[in-house]
């Protein structure tokens, strides 16, 4: 009844089962009896649909705070006597603030050491003759809210000059909680169940978000960031990893270019525009959480992970879930294939395998592989958060260059969906961080603000890419037992990595080229890496750790799908054990 490997009808169902993915006699794993109940219908799409709120929180969550503690760069020491007279900003500028030679042209954090008083009855100020060139150090400040029309709360709390510092440890706080909540969520994902943890994790951010808007000092917003980012990447990885387990081998990328591309990309772009129109930070905050409520519908939109059933022995809820899918995607397979698969899986042991972080190191490949994944993606990170953060250095509306650069999301998720199939992971991975790296390198030697603006958007353009890339690939490259928390893991290191990216811009301070020379390098270390990763394009995703270990085995490092066309959908076979 399951000869049929050579383009014939199979008997059971009708179907040909060389058009969705290649079927192995036996029915032994979830990849092999998926293609029966539909690997790409109605029941797919559903899921692809699904993913939109969780995109969208991912995007406000991750861009949120940026205009949470978004400051003007022209601002100056606010001089009581000078506010109080009837002198414009542009007046009191030119009276109290000493000059600069960069932009905006004054002093950002100092005064001049003048007794203002005699000046508020001088009629003509550009008569004054300045007695003194002495300075003081700034205690309040002003701010031109021309550009940015709100007060953030750290322009309301002064986090300027000598306080600027408190904008990135925010940051670093928010992604500090990540880490926790990466491992707790990722733990409680492989142990409990995807959906528990991410309605706990959204749970949690939900309510985080809300308590940022009554923040009033800089660690009562700290404690409130760093439970938000407890949600922070597990309110996506985890639909996302749901949804490329349900999907077909051959339309995992259109699982994450769907999620990114398209979803992540509107969120994002019309994000600004939100903060903008709002124009106060407190009620923004609020607005923020609004993503977060998809814990309240999680359970009727998401199914629990059948690749987790099966991890679990729970075969039970593994044929529910395969007659549900079949009924939703009009399939009538015959009974016998689930019982044939049933047995199968009763009848291995290695599918109740369960596993922790300790069993991932301890297969030498997994390990390499993990630990590149861990440097690539880390590494991917400093340059997309220090190309995000770095906006707000050039001269220009951050609330347009940031829609721009955002808005590069979707043709550059159209571009990777026509490519990454075609030219394989690795290959996608390495060009796109390459092109990075020369664009960050022509953005730090020109001069004018629109070529450096267009360099960035470039650069942010190939990073949308490489970063898409490397969601993906962890997902396809690590086993079931281990999938959500080593998925976790690397992204933890990821959000090391983000905490470190506001640092990289503030280093602009020490030279204004310091921080794209940092982009650049970075970007040329991850575009090397990536090459020492094995393909997973058109290979069935490993489902114990054993199958993890051989993976990519018979490659090759010189083979690239691009080039052989005869290894673009070869599966792997697992070793019978």
């Amino acid at each position: 009844m399951m000869k049929n490997l050579n383009g014939v009808k199979n008997p059971i169902d009708g179907t040909d089962p060389n058009e969705t993915t290649t079927l192995r006699p036996k029915l032994e794993t979830f990849d092999d009896i998926l293609p029966y109940v539909g690997d790409f219908g109605k029941y797919q799409w559903l899921l692809l649909v699904a993913l939109l709120p969780y995109s969208v929180a991912y995007a406000t969550l991750y861009f949120s705070q940026f205009f949470l503690t978004l400051v003007p760069q022209e601002h100056w020491c606010k001089i009581e006597e000078l506010v109080s007279s009837n002198f414009t900003q542009k007046e009191r500028v030119e009276i109290g603030i000493p000059k600069s030679q960069d932009y905006p042209y004054y002093d950002r954090c100092h005064r001049r050491d003048l007794d203002f008083f005699p000046i508020l009855n001088h009629k003509d100020i550009r008569s004054i003759k300045w007695e003194t060139n002495k300075t003081v150090d700034c205690s309040e400040w002003e701010y031109n809210l021309t550009e940015i029309p709100y007060a953030s709360i750290a322009a309301e709390l002064d986090w300027v000059c000598d306080q600027e510092y408190l904008i990135s440890t925010a940051q670093s706080i928010f992604f500090c909680g990540s880490i926790v909540g990466g491992f707790l969520f990722g733990w409680i994902a492989d142990h409990k169940g995807r959906i528990p943890a991410l309605m706990l994790c959204n749970g949690v951010g939900l309510l985080a978000s809300i308590a940022t808007a009554s923040a009033n000092t800089f660690w009562s917003f700290a404690v409130c960031r760093f439970l938000t980012g407890l949600a922070f990447d597990n309110c996506i990885n985890i639909p996302l990893i749901i949804v490329v387990e349900y999907m077909a081998v051959k339309r995992r990328t259109l699982v994450v270019n769907v999620a990114f591309g398209l979803y992540f990309a509107v969120g994002s772009t019309v994000l600004p525009w939100i903060a903008y129109y709002i124009a106060n930070w407190r009620f923004f905050a609020y607005v923020s959480a609004v993503p977060m409520m998809s814990v309240f519908i999680t359970p009727w939109i998401l199914p629990e992970s059948a690749r987790w059933f099966v991890a679990k022995g729970r075969i039970d809820k593994v044929v529910q879930k395969l007659r549900r899918i079949a009924k939703v995607n009009k399939k009538s397979p015959d009974t016998r294939i689930y019982e044939i698969f049933v047995r199968n899986l009763t009848t291995s042991d290695n599918q109740k395998e369960s596993a922790t972080l300790f069993d991932l190191m301890k297969s030498p490949r997994l390990a390499k592989n993990a630990i590149l994944l861990i440097f690539f993606w880390s590494l991917t990170m400093i340059a997309f958060d220090g190309h995000v953060y770095s906006l707000k250095l050039i001269p220009s509306s951050v609330f347009v260059s940031f829609s721009l650069a955002c808005a590069t999301e979707l043709p550059a998720g159209l571009l990777l969906t026509l490519l990454l199939d075609r030219w394989g992971r690795r290959f996608c991975g390495f060009i796109t961080l390459a092109m990075t790296c020369l664009f960050s390198f022509a953005e730090l030697l020109l001069q004018s603000i629109a070529a450096k603006l267009t360099m960035s958007v470039l650069s942010r353009f190939c990073l949308n890419m490489s970063a898409n890339v490397g969601l993906q690939y962890a997902a396809e490259l690590l086993p079931t037992p281990i999938r959500t928390q080593g998925v976790s893991l690397i992204h933890i290191f990821g959000i090391i990595a983000h905490s470190i990216a506001p640092y990289v811009v503030d280093s602009a301070k020490i030279w204004d080229g310091l921080p794209m020379m940092i982009i650049s390098i970075v970007s040329l270390l991850a575009a090397i890496l990536i090459l020492f990763l094995p393909e997973t394009l058109g290979r069935d995703l490993p489902q114990t750790l054993r199958q993890g270990e051989d993976f990519g085995k018979d490659q090759s490092f010189w083979a690239l799908p691009c080039c052989k066309r005869s290894d673009r959908h070869r599966h792997y076979r697992p070793r019978q054990l």
